[in-house]
């Protein structure tokens, strides 16, 4: 009788332990304890001064818009057919500018009002875009692959200046929208952002 007891209080005690290292959020739940959480992406991020999330989205936003009510895009009797070049980094940190074109490029492809035209990576000049259209002129699909009316080009380029109290980060990103057959510049906009931070007693 002993043993019969015994063993019923051994599995008493095994479907206990057993039931507290059960997720508690049941079947399907996968690091339910961790400490990650879902945040809201649109939140304004403030972690640290440098280029971050709510940066990139402002950026996109504003000079989209921007260039969508500029004449050659709202007054165009077609959508124009447009290459986004790549944006030059030029500031002192590491900045995704790939990813402020591809926001961009979404947000005007949404618009319906411009076509793109796929990249090519070793095309970043207006010049090379005029060679491009004048060796593909044999090929009727290559030519319509590659006669692009509008290039957009930019750059971010930052400044930064602290003393022991402030640190202080200026960034302007500018992009530009250029006839790559008569090398004008048509439009032109930037998105200037300023960020301070003061001192923190374990430093920046």
């Amino acid at each position: 009788m002993k043993t019969i007891a015994n063993i019923s209080v051994s599995i008493t005690i095994a479907a206990i332990l057993l039931n507290g290292c059960a997720p508690k959020g049941g079947a399907g739940m996968v690091g339910y304890d961790s400490n990650v959480k879902y945040g809201d992406a649109k939140a304004v991020e403030t972690v640290t001064a440098d280029f971050g999330s709510t940066d990139l989205q402002s950026t996109a936003e504003a000079l989209t818009q921007s260039l969508l009510e500029s004449r050659y895009i709202a007054k165009a009797q077609q959508p124009p057919k447009v290459r986004l070049r790549t944006v030059n980094n030029m500031t002192y940190e590491h900045i995704d500018t790939k990813a402020i074109t591809d926001k961009i490029r979404i947000k005007l492809l949404k618009s319906g009002a411009v076509r793109f035209l796929a990249d090519t990576a070793n095309l970043n000049q207006v010049n090379d875009e005029r060679e491009l259209t004048a060796s593909a002129t044999a090929i009727k699909e290559n030519k319509a692959m590659a006669d692009s009316d509008f290039i957009i080009t930019g750059n971010v380029r930052s400044i930064k200046k602290a003393n022991e109290n402030v640190q202080d980060v200026y960034y302007n990103v500018s992009l530009e929208l250029v006839n790559p057959q008569s090398g004008e510049i048509v439009w032109a906009d930037e998105k200037e952002i300023r960020k301070v931070t003061a001192k923190s007693s374990v430093g920046w």
